[in-house]
């Protein structure tokens, strides 16, 4: 059985009203989106531009690809798909999504 590198975690992503947990380790990068009280159409172009913007910087770096877990039931399903994340499977008790080019 091969084993799973062990993975950090920060806080990478502050928008002006949410912040995006990064976890990562050499390879893969997953982003931990946050719950937000109340989407705007202002929030989603700011979260839309942010995740372009680090895009570019962690394909710069080597990352092929960025994921996302949801739950299958959240209403986050919907907010990965707007943003551009694929359906990739599911993995245990939640639905995995990625970003790439």
């Amino acid at each position: 059985m091969q084993s799973i590198p062990v993975s950090k975690s920060l806080e990478g992503i502050r928008g002006s009203c949410f912040s995006i947990r990064l976890e990562y380790n050499e390879d893969f990068i997953i982003v931990h989106l946050p719950t937000i009280d109340k989407m705007t159409k202002e929030v989603f172009l700011e979260m839309k531009t942010l995740l372009d913007n680090w895009w570019m910087f962690w394909k710069t770096v080597g990352y092929k690809a960025v994921f996302a877990a949801v739950e299958p039931e959240s209403k986050m399903n919907k907010l990965v798909r707007m943003l551009n994340f694929e359906y990739v499977g599911k993995d245990n008790d939640w639905v995995v999504y990625e970003f790439k080019e």
